[in-house]
């Protein structure tokens, strides 16, 4: 029974060694070739989610990608929500509305990422992620074309960068 417990310990040691290089791997990968986004970013943005630590292959890691963009675009909804009950400004109010419509349109595509993803549809959740990665650019398009200051230029910035973390990490299943 001890040769047993033993045996398990080290099997899980090298399921999280493995893990972690699968992580590390892909955020190497994607800083190298994404110099907006970097290592500790791509890094910390997985560990925030607590499956990251289990995960044994790409297309795991590509689910939770898609998961960790979802829950980046939830909370932007969330935001911009919260501000559009505070904003007295119609024409900003407006602006605001844009942004949480391109939100919520890239919920609907991170979803459909993470269906395709789930079914070895590779190619089709790519396309559905780099719709979804256009959610904090047409956002700040909506401001931008106004000439007015996006209060949510920060919180965009790093929705696009999970966006694109999640589109590589599918990009580099084929």
């Amino acid at each position: 029974m001890r040769h047993l417990h033993f045996l398990l310990l080290i099997i899980s040691f090298f399921v999280c060694l493995s893990s972690g290089s699968i992580v590390e791997d892909t955020c190497k990968n994607i800083s190298s070739s994404r110099p907006d986004i970097s290592y500790d970013f791509c890094v910390k943005s997985f560990e925030s989610d607590v499956n990251s630590s289990l995960v044994a292959d790409h297309r795991t890691l590509a689910i939770i990608a898609a998961e960790l963009a979802n829950v980046t675009a939830t909370k932007m909804q969330l935001r911009i929500k919260e501000m559009i009950e505070k904003e007295k400004n119609k024409a900003r109010r407006n602006r605001l509305d844009t942004c949480m419509e391109v939100y919520s349109d890239a919920i609907d595509d991170i979803n459909n990422a993470a269906g395709a993803i789930d079914s070895g549809r590779d190619t089709d959740a790519q396309m559905f992620l780099s719709a979804a990665l256009d959610a904090s650019s047409d956002c700040e398009d909506a401001f931008s074309e106004a000439d007015d200051e996006s209060p949510l230029e920060n919180e965009d910035g790093d929705y696009g960068k999970v966006a694109a973390i999640a589109l590589a990490v599918v990009a580099a299943l084929e």
